[in-house]
């Protein structure tokens, strides 16, 4: 099981995805926990080194338990997702070559997708906060 936090932020009907460097697929901002940190501490930690911009005290969104990208056959992910107020101008940093916003159309566009970011998704559309 691999823990992680991720960071969804919409804006304009549309859910703000990531690409590392050297990988195919967008996934939320966010990543995994530093030994000793809190979920919260790491989110913020991420969101600083990921995107360039400071974010304001996390709010818990829900918890995903979903196939691992890209991990092996059987690894499993466990997200726990969060929002937050940011603070400055967007910018792929650290190991982030690219940032965009989706729908859920043109997420599943993409030749390379997560099985936890359709989850996130398809929620996001339930809730008329992201357009199908």
């Amino acid at each position: 099981m691999i823990t992680v936090v991720g960071l969804v932020h919409v804006e304009a009907g549309r859910l703000l995805v990531v690409r590392s460097r050297n990988k195919k697929a967008f996934y939320l901002p966010g990543g995994k926990i530093e030994p000793g940190e809190s979920l919260e501490e790491a989110l913020l930690r991420e969101v600083s080194e990921e995107l360039g911009v400071e974010a304001g005290r996390p709010r818990i969104l829900k918890r995903y338990v979903s196939p691992a990208y890209g991990e092996g056959e059987g690894a499993m992910v466990d997200m726990t997702c969060f929002t937050a107020d940011l603070t400055g101008t967007l910018r792929p940093a650290g190991e982030i070559a690219e940032l965009t916003y989706v729908t859920r159309a043109e997420y599943r566009e993409h030749a390379e997708t997560a099985p936890a970011i359709h989850e996130v998704l398809d929620d996001l559309v339930a809730s008329r906060q992201v357009r199908p």
